[in-house]
């Protein structure tokens, strides 16, 4: 057997894949909205650095701010990371190589062992089981499911920086548990940390996740009309002007019977994006 076809058999190295063009369709998607708003900008022929980066920061939020100086111990590396390339940028021209811990669209994964992705499947799966049979389906068995596992090998969620203000959410199923980035990992305080204990992220991923959970009348006033949810969590929502926009939800659904497409009539795991006013779930 060929080398292509076992790649294409692998459903892990089918998932890695998929996630590195991901990245990079995402990175290069949002250099290029900077780079075409510096070529605008430019084109304005402004006489200082400094009013060119105000109508910067119409899409990039916080420009100009310099940050903070003294960051506590603990602090994740991508926003020590991000918050101090901001505050060194002086030209226009900065942004086109500035870090920003979003533009790739990948949160990185920290459940970075099996033992780690285990448990955080064992534990999604309970709580999803409890929560169906809550609602009376005491025979209906909610599976984990095989695509989730592969991807948090990889990321945590995806998430757009949203230069273009458009309030699109972040889907993250996976809160911020197990083996943490810090920006200063040779302190002593952090260097005298523990391994994270998995008893004790269990218990508190179980409060997280069963705070997540979709309620029933939630369910039924937004998805109604289009999909048969047995149980769903929330995973992200996305702002404009200050207000939900857009909400991400993950969950265990299937079409209804008029659906044209055969394949969404089967019970399943779907990311569903829809709109914070509850209309229009979408696939």
């Amino acid at each position: 057997m060929s080398s292509g076809t076992q790649l294409d058999t692998n459903p892990g190295e089918t998932m890695r894949l998929a996630v590195e063009r991901f990245r990079t369709k995402m990175e290069s998607s949002n250099r290029q909205f900077i780079q075409d708003r510096i070529n605008e900008i430019e084109a304005m022929h402004l006489s200082t650095e400094k009013e060119k980066l105000r109508i910067m920061s119409r899409y990039w939020d916080n420009l100009g701010d310099k940050g903070q100086s003294n960051w506590s111990d603990d602090a994740p590396r991508d926003m020590v990371r991000q918050a101090r390339e901001m505050a060194n940028v002086s030209r226009l021209q900065d942004l086109k190589t500035t870090f920003h811990e979003h533009m790739d669209g990948v949160n990185p994964t920290t459940l970075v062992t099996d033992e780690w992705r285990q448990m955080f499947l064992e534990t999604l799966e309970s709580v999803c089981n409890k929560a169906a049979e809550k609602y009376g389906d005491h025979n209906f068995h909610i599976p984990i499911c095989d695509d989730l596992g592969h991807f948090i090998k990889y990321a945590n969620g995806v998430q757009d920086p949203d230069f273009r203000h458009s309030g699109i959410c972040p889907w993250k199923p996976v809160p911020y548990i197990g083996i943490r980035h810090y920006a200063f990992p040779d302190r002593p305080s952090i260097r005298a940390l523990p391994l994270p204990d998995i008893a004790k992220s269990r218990d508190q991923l179980k409060r997280y996740l069963e705070y997540s959970l979709l309620g029933e009348d939630f369910i039924y006033s937004t998805f109604d009309k289009d999909l048969e949810v047995k149980v769903g969590l929330h995973t992200g929502c996305g702002l404009r002007r200050g207000y939900d926009e857009w909400y991400s939800a993950y969950v265990y659904c299937r079409r209804y019977e008029d659906d044209p497409d055969p394949s969404h009539k089967d019970w399943a795991w779907r990311v569903v994006i829809f709109h914070a006013g509850g209309a229009n779930p979408t696939l």
